[in-house]
C-alpha cells in the first residue's frame, strides 16, 4: 500500500469515526430505559388510605405532545420503578419506590392526550413510595420509559393500529367447566410472548392475578380489543402426574369462512396435546351457558387440561403459542 492509498484509509477512517462518536452521543442524549412490565400480574403491596388527585399541567411542550409525562425525583432508578398495566379494568398503575414523601404534591404531569378519567397518587408508605393509578377512558397498549431528564414517557394507542394480531386468552375459570388452575399456564404463555421479537402479536389476558372476571366482561374485553382470536383457558392439576390430557370445545352455531370454531378448536388441541405428549381426547360442541363461546364471532374456543407438574404448565404454553401462530398466519393469508 502506497503513501497516497494509507492517506486514504486514514480519512474514512477518520470519518467513520466521526460518524459513530455522533451516533452515539445522540442515542446518549435520548437514552431511554425500559421499565419492568408487570402487565397484569397481581401486585401485593400494602396500600394506605392516602390519596390525592394527581396535578396535570397541559401546557405540553417540544416533544412532549401526545404523551404522559411523568417527573421523578433524583433519587429513583429504573430498578425502582414497575408497571402494571390493569387491561381489563383500563388502568395503568406505576410503583414507584422514593424516598421523597409529598413529591407529587407539588411536582404535575404534563399532558395534552384527553384519555384520562382520573389520576389519583396513592401513598404505600410514610417514606415516599407510591401508586400512581391512571384509569383511561378505554383500552390501549401502553408503551413506557425512562428517559435522563428524570421522567417515565408513556405514549398510548389503540391496539388494532400498532399490532398485526390480536388474542385475548381468558384463564378464569367459568362455573360450567368449574376447573381453575389455568392462571399458571397462562403466565407461562404471557412469558414465551413476550420473547417473540419475530412476530408483532399481542395477547391480552383478562387477568393473571387470580381473580374472577365474569364472561359478560370477558366479551366485552374481546370487543375493546377487535381480536383476531379467543382462547379460554381452563386446566385442573392432577393429584398425580401420570399423564395429561386435553380436550377443546367450541360454539357450532357460527361458521367462519377463514378458520371456522372446530378447525381452531382442534389446532389447540393438538399441539397442546403434542408438547405435553398428552392424550388428545377431542372436540365437543360448547356446553350450553358458555356465554363467552356463545357471543363470539371471531374463531375462539375452550382448551380444557388436565396436568400433573408445574413442568407442564410451560410445555402447554408451548404447544399453545406453536397453535396460535398457525392460527394467525391462516387467517391472514
Amino acid at each position: 500500500m502506497n503513501n497516497e492509498q494509507m492517506k486514504r484509509v486514514a480519512i474514512k477512517a477518520g470519518i467513520f469515526g466521526a460518524i459513530s462518536l455522533v451516533v452515539m452521543l445522540q442515542r446518549a442524549a435520548t437514552k431511554h430505559i425500559l421499565i419492568t412490565d408487570a402487565a397484569g400480574t397481581h401486585i401485593d403491596r400494602a396500600t394506605t388510605a392516602d390519596s390525592y388527585n394527581i396535578l396535570i399541567d397541559r401546557n405540553a411542550g417540544k416533544g412532549q405532545s401526545g404523551k404522559l409525562i411523568i417527573p421523578l425525583s433524583k433519587t429513583v432508578s429504573s430498578d425502582d420503578i414497575v408497571l402494571e398495566d390493569r387491561y381489563i379494568d383500563h388502568e395503568l398503575r406505576i410503583y414507584i419506590d422514593s424516598r421523597e414523601e409529598g413529591f407529587y404534591l407539588d411536582n404535575a404531569v404534563v399532558t395534552d392526550i384527553d384519555i384520562l378519567r382520573s389520576a389519583v397518587c396513592i401513598a404505600e408508605n410514610d417514606s415516599g413510595s407510591v401508586c400512581l393509578d391512571f384509569v383511561l377512558d378505554g383500552l390501549y397498549a401502553s408503551s413506557s420509559s425512562l428517559t435522563e431528564s428524570s421522567t417515565i414517557e408513556v405514549e398510548f394507542n389503540k391496539p388494532s393500529d400498532i399490532y398485526d394480531g390480536i388474542v385475548v386468552v381468558d384463564p378464569c375459570a367459568s362455573d360450567i367447566y368449574g376447573t381453575g388452575d389455568a392462571i399458571g399456564i397462562a403466565r407461562e404463555l404471557k412469558e414465551i410472548s413476550a420473547k417473540d421479537e419475530e412476530n408483532n402479536l399481542k395477547i391480552y389476558f383478562t387477568d393473571l392475578s387470580g381473580d374472577t372476571v365474569t364472561q359478560q366482561r370477558a366479551a366485552e374485553f374481546v370487543n375493546e380489543a377487535q381480536a383476531d382470536l379467543l382462547i379460554a383457558l381452563n386446566a385442573a392439576k392432577k393429584d398425580d402426574t401420570n399423564g395429561a390430557n386435553v380436550s377443546a370445545y367450541y360454539n357450532s352455531q357460527f361458521f367462519l369462512r377463514s378458520l371456522n370454531n372446530a378447525e381452531f378448536a382442534d389446532m389447540l388441541e393438538r399441539s397442546t396435546a403434542e408438547k405435553l405428549g398428552a392424550v388428545a381426547e377431542g372436540i365437543y360442541e360448547a356446553q350450553e351457558g358458555d356465554i363467552l363461546l356463545e357471543t363470539a364471532t371471531i374463531p375462539s374456543a375452550r382448551l380444557y387440561i388436565e396436568y400433573g407438574s408445574t413442568e407442564d404448565e410451560k410445555k402447554a404454553a408451548e404447544g399453545l403459542y406453536e397453535a396460535i401462530l398457525k392460527a394467525e398466519a391462516t387467517i391472514n393469508k
